[in-house]
């Protein structure tokens, strides 16, 4: 043998004797994968897959390289190849995932369906963490010990069903599971920003989930006060605590003191109704839809899915609590989660009162508390602590569409314009990149674009609530009653904790005389929102057409109160939208023969909106009922240099010319004789006639969030005039509000 040949075999002998280190390849995946360098992380990853044999843990680390890359049919296979979703728990969750993304939501049902993921988490209690996921030591580090890592993983779980739940339209499946994935872990905010997000929860019932979470089991003292803190902004949209109510506080209003509680004003409203059904009960079959006791509406199957929900969050904590009993173990009984104080690094430990105080800057407790300000009508606050939020993150997606939804208020096209622009640009896959553009051209008046784009933003996310709202209103504008109450109707199923959709069904009920359907989901809308201004705004003005004027009243003066408390509190002055609420009022005062409080109710409605013709009218009116003929003709005149077109103005002011002209004084100072009378002045009693008119109609407006309530009508406190045969029916009082 040549010393060639030797020096070869020597060489392969000595090759065969070294050997490779794997698990220094799985740490060069995972920090290719920190890199963001996916396709070199997939490479090694298969490799070392190879050469494992096709490890679990492996195998699971090679498919989720795929999945970084979006490869999500391809990630699927390779997991179901190896059958691993009926083994391994975190490729059970890698697929649920994987399939989410790919859409295929059939074959991620039938992987729900197959695999029994109860009887995978029992065999996690004895298990070790390392085979739970690629590396296992960050996520120990991560969360602190081997429960906790295994009580996030059956977390996630169960938050992709909920996705996927939710994608088929199984909004009852997809609550139960959100609400057991926040259960199982408290710290899985998706799933609380799932239920909050698409308003999934009513207002009492994130009460009671926030009250009934393991935070003790599952944090210390202060991790629990903190995780309280962060979660009740998100959650008190119509409370100002998620806490128990104390016995004072029975309502979400019991701390605005001198208000009468919303229990109250029901009890005047009801003994009121009792008394005037009587009086009114040959006028009520005129204003009635009547409806079918064997076809059930749309309306009225709203009505029926609220009283009967699909989802109980009380049988949903019960389950979530039985199925949590044998993973879920104490805090501080869990090696590696004890955080007692003397245990806690000086450098990374914060006293609780610190970071209570460092947490307002956070832009999601911003973001929640702009939401809860616009909600509650204080724009000017909201918009201020949007502004600096969007100073740090201008991209941040609850706050844009507070943002968008305040520059609709304020009328601001212009910026609408531009924020439309900048979303369009970077985020043109996003929904919210859409809403902007739609409600920009229905703010400008350009209903049709308006649709198109609208429409296109419900395309790219079906369960966007605001895009459906916005469509609708794009209808309401043009009275298509019917196709504005069809985009509500979707919206209150994809936002059944919120008021919105209820109020704007209703007023549309309204505005098509269903003045009984209109009431039920007004009444609907207050279980939600107690005392929003705009629910008890329309509730006086069902209890206006249904003739119930001291019930009507009794809302509006509640409605003025909160405003005006409101008002006093933030030291500013009361918007101009609120100028139909003070003429509304004055015209129930006008109707219970309160004559001097409906002019001054008229009389401040007209500083808030000065070139008012129907306030105008509406002040002359009242004059001229008091007998001030020569003042009413006045303001008459006033309104008709604004409106000339008005024929009710124009008929009811020559009515008061006629009365005038037929004064003793006046034809006494006119032809100079003191031995005429007239059988019709206005000191012998005689009434004073104008014409009925009876007819509501919307009108148009420019905003997208805008809605116009039920329009008050002028008629006669006594009798009707039999000279109306050439009266406009068509000529009404405009009360329009924004939103």
């Amino acid at each position: 043998m040549t010393g060639n040949e030797m020096r070869s075999n020597s060489t392969n002998t000595d090759e065969e004797k070294g050997s490779i280190d794997l698990d220094n390849y799985r740490k060069l995946v995972k920090q290719f994968c920190d890199l963001r360098r996916y396709q070199t992380a997939l490479f090694w990853a298969e490799k070392v897959a190879c050469l494992s044999e096709n490890d679990p843990k492996d195998v699971y680390s090679k498919a989720h390289c795929m999945f970084l890359l979006k490869e999500y049919h391809r990630a699927a296979y390779t997991l179901r190849m190896h059958k691993l979703e009926k083994t391994h728990i975190p490729s059970y969750n890698l697929l649920l995932e994987s399939l989410y993304e790919a859409k295929e939501y059939n074959e991620a049902i039938a992987v729900i369906n197959s695999v029994d993921v109860e009887f995978l988490a029992s065999s996690l209690i004895n298990q070790p963490l390392e085979s739970l996921d690629g590396g296992g030591v960050e996520s120990q580090i991560m969360f602190g010990g081997e429960v906790c890592g295994k009580n996030e993983i059956l977390a996630s779980i169960s938050l992709l069903k909920g996705k996927i739940y939710e994608a088929m339209d199984n909004r009852g499946l997809a609550m139960d599971c959100y609400v057991q994935a926040l259960y199982k872990s408290v710290y899985c905010y998706e799933a609380l920003e799932a239920l909050v997000q698409h308003e999934m929860l009513m207002a009492w019932e994130r009460k009671e989930l926030m009250q009934q979470l393991p935070l003790e089991q599952q944090s210390s003292y202060v991790d629990a006060k903190l995780i309280t803190k962060l979660y009740e902004t998100k959650l008190k949209k119509y409370y100002e605590t998620i806490g128990p109510a104390s016995n004072s506080e029975q309502t979400p209003i019991g701390n605005l003191g001198n208000l009468k509680t919303i229990k109250e004003l029901n009890e005047k409203i009801e003994n009121t109704r009792a008394s005037e059904a009587n009086i009114h009960k040959n006028v009520m079959p005129k204003f009635i839809t009547p409806s079918s006791s064997h076809i059930m509406s749309p309306a009225h199957k709203v009505l029926e899915d609220f009283k009967v929900p699909s989802f109980s969050l009380h049988v949903s904590l019960t389950r979530a609590s039985s199925h949590s009993n044998e993973l879920q173990r104490s805090h501080f009984e869990t090696s590696g989660r004890n955080r007692d104080k003397d245990a806690c690094d000086s450098n990374t430990c914060l006293p609780i009162s610190v970071c209570l105080t460092r947490v307002h800057k956070s832009t999601d407790v911003m973001a929640a508390q702009a939401e809860k300000l616009f909600y509650d009508c204080e724009y000017k606050k909201g918009f201020k602590i949007l502004n600096d939020l969007l100073k740090v993150d201008p991209y941040h997606n609850a706050a844009l569409t507070v943002q968008i939804g305040c520059l609709v208020e304020f009328g601001d096209y212009n910026k609408l314009f531009y924020v439309a622009h900048k979303l369009v640009d970077r985020y043109p896959e996003k929904a919210i990149s859409w809403y902007a553009v739609g409600c920009y051209y229905d703010l400008i008046g350009k209903s049709d674009p308006a649709r198109r784009y609208l429409s296109k933003a419900t395309a790219l996310d079906r369960l966007y609530g605001p895009a459906w709202l916005a469509y609708g209103h794009s209808f309401a504008k043009e009275n298509e009653h019917d196709q504005a109450m069809a985009a509500y109707f979707k919206a209150a199923q994809l936002m059944r904790g919120c008021h919105l959709p209820l109020l704007y069904i209703g007023v549309e009920c309204g505005l098509t005389k269903n003045l009984e359907l209109a009431e039920k989901f007004f009444y609907q809308a207050m279980s939600i929102a107690p005392i929003d201004v705009f629910v008890l705004h329309e509730l006086g003005v069902i209890k206006y057409e249904y003739e119930y004027y001291e019930s009507a009243e009794e809302v509006f003066r509640t409605t003025v109160d909160i405003v005006t408390n409101r008002a006093k509190q933030n030291q500013e002055e009361i918007s101009a939208r609120w100028e139909p609420l003070f003429n509304n009022l004055g015209h129930c005062c006008r109707k219970n023969k309160k004559y001097k409080e409906a002019l001054k109710y008229h009389q401040f409605a007209l500083l808030l909106k000065p070139q008012s013709s129907q306030t105008f009218t509406a002040i002359g009116f009242v004059h001229a009922l008091m007998g001030n003929l020569e003042e009413a003709i006045s303001f008459f005149h006033k309104s008709l240099a604004l409106n000339r077109d008005c024929i009710v103005t124009s008929t009811i002011l020559k009515t008061c010319i006629e009365d005038f002209m037929d004064e003793e004084s006046i034809i006494d100072e006119i032809y100079g004789k003191s031995n005429l009378t007239s059988s019709s002045t206005w000191g012998n009693n005689a009434p004073f006639k104008v014409p009925k008119i009876a007819t509501i109609e919307e009108e148009t407006s420019p905003s997208p969030v805008k809605f116009s309530n039920m329009k008050l009508k002028f008629d006669d406190e006594d009798d009707i005039s039999k000279n109306t045969t050439n009266i406009d029916t068509n000529s009404v009082m405009d009360i329009s509000m924004d939103v």
